[in-house]
């Protein structure tokens, strides 16, 4: 009996001392699940802390190839972000909308640039400040391209009619237009070419006495070759059969397909060419005829809710009977669209 009790007691003592171990167990198990929910919370938030420190570096790296006005590069720099924000993707689109104005600007074409410049100044998608420095900077250049064309096509223009004084002062303002622009300088070499004819022009009637005739001429605006146009003096005006006149040094010959419609006939096909309603009581001037246009004045009231003091209007348009196309000027810039 007291050897039953010994083992009784020997199976008691086991079994009390496997709790200790059970509770240790669980002790564990707890520990380990809780550490690895912590590694879960350390884990997503370095995968943020890396997603925002990518974001970061692109952004920066961007900023350095604007201010240095490598706008493709930029581009392809925010094109790599891995996980891009909105901060990335609108000045991608921003930087999208300036390589476009800047790609017509270099090609001189201010009728498609126009709008893509309205469109880039009007974005408001990003505060980026090397995008808006790096869009003010462009704007100003697209503004001085603008008004050196004015000068070129005016000068041009007034070549064109044997107009030498207003065209030497016309190239003597865009001479004078800060070379901001790559533009600016192809039309001032372009401009001095045409200066450089008209001063030969002078030498030659300076020098020349019997000479009953000269030639002048006028860079193409659309070629590096040459025009002539001639510009026939005389001392005895006598009429012809055809009722042509030979014009004076300071004026240029009609053509004679030209000479054959009237100012109403011309009119009459400008307004119907414009696409303009034009009110009953605007007055049309012709103020300028070349072999290729007739420009034109459109002279009317203005409206009463006008703040001008000016109680008219006056738009200037050119007319090109060949072609059938009308452009307007711009009272800003000089230039006709």
């Amino acid at each position: 009996m007291r050897d039953d009790k010994k083992e009784g007691f020997a199976v008691d003592h086991a079994y009390r001392s496997s709790w200790p171990l059970i509770v240790m167990v669980l002790i564990g198990l707890i520990t380990l699940s809780g550490c690895a929910k912590n590694t879960g919370g350390v884990t997503a938030s370095s995968a943020t802390t890396a997603t925002n420190n990518s974001t970061t570096a692109v952004l920066t790296k961007a900023d350095q190839q604007i201010s240095q006005t490598k706008i493709a590069a930029a581009r392809k720099t925010l094109a790599s972000a891995a996980n891009p924000n909105a901060a990335v993707k609108n000045l991608a689109t921003g930087l999208k909308y300036y390589q476009e104005a800047e790609e017509a600007l270099e090609n001189n074409q201010l009728s498609l640039a126009k709008g893509y410049f309205e469109t880039l100044s009007s974005y408001d998608g990003t505060t980026d400040a090397s995008f808006i420095a790096a869009r003010q900077k462009l704007v100003k250049q697209y503004q001085a391209v603008k008004q050196a064309n004015g000068y070129y096509n005016a000068a041009r223009d007034d070549l064109s009619v044997h107009d030498l004084a207003t065209a030497k002062a016309n190239i003597d303002k865009l001479d004078r237009v800060s070379v901001s622009h790559p533009v600016i300088k192809e039309l001032q070499k372009k401009a001095l070419a045409m200066k450089q004819a008209i001063m030969n022009y002078e030498a030659s009637q300076s020098t020349s006495s019997g000479s009953e005739s000269s030639t002048v001429v006028s860079s193409s605006s659309s070629s590096s070759s040459s025009d002539s146009n001639s510009a026939t003096s005389s001392t005895d005006s006598t009429s012809s059969s055809s009722s042509t006149a030979t014009s004076s040094s300071d004026s240029s010959t009609s053509s004679s397909s030209s000479s054959t419609l009237t100012t109403s006939a011309i009119i009459k096909q400008f307004q119907d060419a414009a696409g303009v309603t034009f009110a009953s009581d605007t007055e049309f001037n012709i103020t300028k005829q070349t072999s290729d246009y007739y420009q034109i004045t459109a002279v009317y009231a203005a409206d009463e809710s006008s703040s001008s003091a000016s109680k008219t209007v006056t738009d200037t348009y050119r007319y090109y009977p060949d072609s059938g196309n009308v452009t307007k000027e711009d009272s800003a810039s000089g230039t006709f669209e």
